[in-house]
């Protein structure tokens, strides 16, 4: 609007210059009809003639410069028309120019916001492309991280198994070796038990052949001597044949029998059973000091054979009976 106004007064400002040139132009023409010449000047041929010639030259003069100012009039409003449309184009050249600007700046505004959110779409793809980056970079890390475990576990593993294999194989030597050498003392052992199961079932036997000829040589012995005092005494006393082998029988148990002070007193009831040839079966204790009983009856075992009759319809009431021992102190 401002500029506008300022136009305006422009216009009008060149316009009264204009007129105001015009007029002072208008007033410099003479129109005052020319004064007579003095008489001694030049004569004067047809007045009329001239006067008219000059009215018709001041006419024309005058219409020339109607003409002239009407043209420059005509020229000046021209001027100004052109004037006015090249200040009009003016104007809108520099409202076109300032639309174009306005557009202009609008378009940098839209270039700029478009700038700046290309550019912050630059930053949010470059920040996910760096977040991509990373966690690509992390998840390689921890992949060859993952990797380098999984190597190192498997070398582990397999330095484990090597290790045990060879352990294994070592135990497995020293078992076969132990197993050898326990083989090799095992029949060595085996050997000498035999040699000393042989050394000692040979001295078993020996000793019991031993102990089987002493106490043979012990019942020859009593037999002699009893039968030397049952052939003395026959003639004062009788003794049947079933009271002197129970003699005899009491006699080779004494001689086995060990006894304590403590025992002194006291009796004791055996149960023996014997073969056809005196062998001893089975002895039980039948009654008595229980302590008594029980060292009787290891004399008993330990004597292996005891006499018996020979007469058949005697020795028959020897093979299951019951005999009473007291110690002989």
């Amino acid at each position: 609007m401002k500029k506008e106004k300022e136009t305006l007064i422009a216009f009008f400002t060149a316009l009264g210059l204009h007129l105001i040139g015009g007029w002072i132009l208008l007033m410099s023409v003479d129109f005052s009809l020319p004064k007579e010449k003095p008489q001694n000047a030049a004569p004067i041929i047809n007045a009329s003639v001239v006067d008219q010639k000059l009215f018709d030259d001041l006419d024309k003069r005058k219409n020339e410069k109607l003409a002239a100012e009407k043209r420059k009039v005509e020229a000046e409003k021209k001027k100004q028309e052109r004037v006015k449309q090249e200040k009009i184009k003016a104007e809108q050249l520099r409202k076109q120019k300032e639309a174009d600007r306005v557009k202009a700046e609008k378009a940098e505004v839209l270039r700029k916001q478009k700038e700046v959110k290309r550019i912050e779409a630059e930053k949010v793809l470059a920040a996910k492309q760096l977040k991509a980056k990373q966690e690509a970079d992390k998840a390689k890390k921890v992949a060859d991280e993952k990797r380098r475990k999984d190597q190192a576990r498997k070398v582990e593993a397999e330095r484990v198994k090597a290790e045990k294999l060879a352990a294994d194989k070592a135990k497995s030597e020293k078992l076969a070796a132990e197993k050898a050498a326990k083989a090799k003392a095992d029949k060595l052992a085996a050997d000498k038990a035999a040699k000393v199961k042989a050394d000692k079932l040979a001295a078993e036997k020996a000793a019991k052949e031993k102990e089987r000829l002493r106490q043979a040589e012990l019942d020859r012995q009593m037999e002699e001597e009893f039968a030397d005092a049952f052939s003395s005494a026959q003639s004062s006393k009788q003794l049947s044949e079933i009271a002197r082998y129970k003699a005899l029988i009491q006699d080779k148990i004494s001689r086995n029998w060990q006894v304590e002070p403590s025992m002194k007193g006291k009796t004791c009831t055996l149960a023996i059973r014997l073969a056809a040839d005196g062998l001893v079966l089975s002895v039980n204790h039948s009654r008595g000091d229980i302590q008594l009983c029980e060292s009787a009856k290891r004399a008993a075992l330990k004597a292996r054979t005891l006499p018996i009759p020979k007469d058949p319809d005697i020795s028959s009431q020897f093979r299951d009976f019951d005999i009473t021992l007291e110690p002989d102190f």
